[in-house]
């Protein structure tokens, strides 16, 4: 029986990579660009690097908008790019271009897209994880990693200090009414200040519950509050 359920699961991943291959080949065949080849991808790095810019290193299957097959895909959080994975484990980076805006996870549903933003660096256009949506407000979280340098020993008295890394904290941004998602406010009186018409309701809800700008939930409890008005 064992065997039996070993051998299906076998067979059940074959033809889902085997889907996954030939969505590959059907979306770049008539040179639309959908998927270039990262040749940084494919070889690996000389200099050693402590830790991951993956939040996840493991290839998933995900479902992309624009694709009608689902295809193995991660996340690199250093680069803003969604890597693809065919079957030869030849790794291609998706390109940033509708109609592929919107990547669903398939074992965890969660959904990625790609949107226009504005952050502290500027205008941006890069992947951002949603976490609440309706007509009138939408929340997102930007996942970030960054390379930090290492530090070569200058004698035999110092300890060489390798290249990392490193994770920074998570961003949030508000999308209203459908409009460029824009940085959380810093503070309660920054959010008051985002809704003025709603200050009375949104002082009250801080005043009945415990919200922090630092826990997600609570950042999402607030937002599903919001878009209750």
């Amino acid at each position: 029986m064992k065997k039996l359920l070993l051998n299906t699961l076998l067979l059940s991943f074959v033809v889902l990579t085997s889907n996954a291959q030939r969505v590959l080949d059907n979306l770049d065949q008539d040179g639309s660009g959908a998927l270039y080849r990262n040749n940084v991808l494919n070889k690996q790095l000389a200099q050693k690097i402590e830790g991951s810019e993956y939040l996840v290193n493991e290839f998933r299957f995900a479902e992309i908008s624009g694709v009608s097959k689902q295809i193995m895909i991660r996340y690199d959080a250093v680069t803003d790019m969604i890597e693809v994975q065919n079957e030869k484990k030849e790794v291609f980076s998706l390109i940033k271009n509708e109609p592929y805006s919107t990547i669903t996870i398939i074992e965890s549903n969660e959904k990625i897209k790609l949107l226009n933003y504005k952050s502290d660096e500027g205008y941006m256009n890069g992947y951002l994880v949603e976490l609440f949506s309706n007509k009138d407000i939408s929340l997102f979280r930007r996942d970030k990693i960054t390379l930090q340098k290492g530090k070569e020993a200058v004698n035999s008295y110092q300890t060489a200090v390798p290249a990392r890394y490193v994770r920074v904290s998570d961003e949030y941004y508000l999308s209203i009414k459908n409009k460029t998602a824009i940085p959380m406010p810093k503070n309660k009186k920054e959010l008051q200040t985002l809704f003025p018409t709603k200050k009375e309701d949104i002082a009250l809800y801080f005043k009945n519950n415990s919200f922090s700008l630092k826990n997600e939930k609570s950042i999402i409890e607030m937002t599903k509050f919001i878009s209750t008005f």
